[in-house]
C-alpha cells in the first residue's frame, strides 16, 4: 500500500462547484485512470482519499493539497501522469509525493489559510477607499466577533471568532487596483471563511461598502502546523 499526497490550482472555471462535487469529481477521475485505489473496510467501501479543506463557492486557489491510497507502490510521477489525463480544465495538478501511510491525514494538519480578495472595480474612487479601510479598522479594532452555527444537536451555538482573523491588511495600487490580504484560522479546530469576513466588513459600513459580488476572491495556500512533505517516505 502507498499513500500520495498532491497539490493542485482550481481556477475560476470550478470556483462554483461545492466541496462535495469535488470530492465525486476527483475520485471518478481517479477511477477512469485504472490507478489501483485502496478502499476502505465495512458494509459501504469507498476510496481512501481526502482533500485538506474545503473551499468556499466562489473562491479560487493557488495551492490546493489532497492524498489518495493505493493498494500498491505508485510513483508521484506517473500518478500526475495519468490523474491530469482524467482532470476537466480548471484543475492543474502540480506536485505529488509519497509520504508514510501512519503520517496524520492532510487534513489535521491544516491550522489557517491565506487569500487574497480582490475589487473587482479596477479604479474605485477614493470615498470607497476609504469606507474600506474605516470599516477594516473598527472591525479589527472589535474584541468580540461573534458567529452563530447550528451543532450537531440543531442547537444554535454562538462562537467568539475574532481571534481566528490572524492578519487582514489592505494593498492598494492604481495598477493593479485594491486587495485584501487576509490569514484566517482554519481546520478541524474551527476557523472562519472568506466571505464571512468580508460579510462582517460590509455590516460596519451597509450603504457605502462595496457587496460580496464584487470581490473575487483566491486562496493563495494553505498553512499547516507541520511541514506536509516531512512525513515523507
Amino acid at each position: 500500500m502507498s499513500r500520495i499526497r498532491f497539490t493542485f490550482t482550481r481556477d475560476i472555471l470550478l470556483a462554483y462547484i461545492s466541496h462535495l462535487d469535488m470530492l465525486r469529481l476527483f475520485i471518478r477521475a481517479l477511477r477512469r485512470s485504472n490507478l489501483p485505489l485502496e478502499y476502505s473496510q465495512g458494509y459501504s467501501p469507498h476510496p481512501r482519499f481526502t482533500l485538506a479543506l474545503p473551499l468556499p463557492l466562489g473562491v479560487t486557489a493557488g495551492q490546493e493539497f489532497g492524498e489518495v491510497y493505493f493498494s500498491e507502490t505508485i510513483e508521484p510521477g506517473f500518478f500526475i501522469e495519468k490523474l491530469a489525463f482524467q482532470l476537466p480544465k480548471g484543475l492543474e495538478l502540480t506536485n505529488a509525493f509519497l509520504v508514510s501511510t501512519e503520517a496524520p491525514s492532510i487534513a489535521a494538519l491544516v491550522r489557517a489559510a491565506s487569500y487574497r480578495a480582490k475589487l473587482k472595480e479596477t479604479s474605485p474612487d477614493d470615498g470607497k477607499i476609504s469606507y474600506i479601510k474605516e470599516s477594516l479598522e473598527k472591525l479589527l479594532s472589535k474584541e468580540e466577533i461573534v458567529m452563530k452555527r447550528t451543532n450537531k444537536k440543531k442547537k444554535i451555538v454562538s462562537t467568539n471568532v475574532r481571534p481566528f482573523i490572524k492578519k487582514a491588511e489592505i494593498c492598494y495600487e492604481k495598477i493593479t487596483g485594491l486587495e485584501l490580504m487576509l490569514e484566517l484560522e482554519a481546520g478541524s479546530q474551527g476557523g472562519i471563511s472568506p466571505v464571512f469576513f468580508l460579510e462582517q466588513l460590509q455590516g460596519e459600513a451597509p450603504a457605502e461598502m462595496p457587496g460580496l459580488h464584487e470581490w473575487q476572491i483566491h486562496r493563495e495556500k494553505l498553512i499547516f502546523t507541520d511541514n506536509p512533505l516531512s512525513a515523507s517516505d
